[in-house]
């Protein structure tokens, strides 16, 4: 009878946990983002601008009193990252909530007869590896509820999601987390020398896209005004095709986000959502709807697949159909559909290809990803 009783009382005390917010605490965050390094090329601009629009993206969706510090190329040592966490979440209580994101390299290798992985820690001079089991030590110390979001290739290694020889170093009630792809996978960016110097992340531009653009039954189905995990991630797998977005727990009912009546979507396009492919003959015929608030110039990007990675080398351009006077691609605000048709020739070597959205914006018709799918005629 003792027994019972205490695995109600857990029962209880999960749901509860699971439909609203931690009692309410201050929500530290600590985003990292590495773009020079000593063993692998270099990704700049993409993660400091990843780490700049994710703090845009907490301070206007995190529930509560938030604080962000960013950290740019660097640190370069598992004993700086130490450091560091120790500077932002020094402070924290059992009541708070502590945020740690990572955008830099994720690299497997080989050591005592099976596959590890790491994510890179570097500001250029000094590079260490950051191994999962590590972190979580590090992690441990700091008191409440944590939250993980990694923008890093072989990511999902971290909570064993993708590939069968990866254990999940952060099964526990206190963590949640969100990773950019599986553990055989890569983790796409692009980035642009440009005077502008642009160029971001593919999956941290659709957390961005997901939050900020996507209508509420998109983002929100349950309609409380809350994002939670498994919510967050259903709609990142719908809009994020370059990689696989994994989660931990993968159904959790936790609040990550609020979704404040000004969610400040900018020009995005909004609601957008792709069909179930059609088959016509030996092509597809993809269908795909949107919102647009403003006008605004268009164009699809199909990447072939090859040998299991996305082919952006050999990727092709075509503009949407609608033309605004002259101009081919730019769109009217209103209402669209679409339906793209595909052949199997347009296909890369796999037989699938990713298909992106990418808007065209400013006088420098700087590109900014919308959303993404796989097409595949397996």
């Amino acid at each position: 009878m003792f027994t019972k009783i205490i695995i109600l009382f857990l029962y209880a005390l999960t749901v509860l946990i699971n439909r609203g917010f931690p009692e309410a605490g201050k929500t530290r965050c600590l985003l990292i983002g590495c773009d020079v390094f000593v063993s692998m090329p270099g990704t700049a601009p993409a993660s400091a601008n990843n780490t700049g629009t994710l703090e845009e993206v907490l301070r206007d969706f995190l529930p509560g009193e938030v604080s962000v510090r960013r950290s740019v190329n660097g640190p370069g040592t598992v004993e700086a990252l130490e450091a560091l966490i120790r500077k932002t979440f020094g402070d924290a209580k059992a009541t708070d909530t502590s945020l740690i994101y990572f955008s830099t390299h994720g690299i497997l290798f080989p050591e005592d007869g099976r596959r590890h992985m790491a994510l890179l820690l570097s500001d250029g001079t000094h590079e260490e590896r950051l191994e999962p089991e590590r972190l979580r030590k590090l992690l441990d110390s700091v008191p409440g509820r944590k939250i993980l979001i990694l923008d890093a290739c072989h990511s999902g290694a971290v909570i064993g999601a993708g590939a069968d020889d990866f254990v999940n170093w952060f099964r526990s009630l206190n963590y949640s987390v969100l990773v950019s792809c599986g553990a055989d996978e890569d983790s796409w960016f692009w980035s642009a020398e440009t005077d502008a110097y642009t160029g971001t992340g593919y999956f941290t531009a659709a957390l961005e896209n997901a939050l900020r653009a996507s209508d509420p039954e998109q983002i929100d189905p349950e309609g409380n005004g809350t994002v939670n995990l498994a919510e967050l991630t259903a709609r990142l797998r719908e809009i994020h095709g370059a990689s696989t977005v994994y989660c931990w727990p993968e159904n959790s009912r936790i609040p990550l986000f609020t979704l404040p009546g000004d969610r400040k979507p900018g020009d995005r396009l909004r609601g957008l959502s792709f069909g179930e492919p059609e088959k016509d003959g030996d092509a597809l015929v993809l269908p795909v709807h949107f919102r647009a608030e403003t006008p605004v110039k268009l164009m699809y990007q199909l990447v072939p697949g090859h040998n299991g990675q996305w082919d952006f080398a050999n990727a092709v351009r075509l503009p949407d159909r609608e033309r605004t006077g002259v101009v081919r691609g730019l769109i009217s605000p209103g209402e669209k559909n679409r339906k793209i048709r595909l052949t199997g020739q347009s296909l890369g070597e796999d037989g699938t290809a990713l298909l992106q959205i990418i808007s065209l914006r400013g006088e420098e018709q700087l590109p900014a990803m919308e959303a993404g799918t796989v097409i595949s005629l397996k």
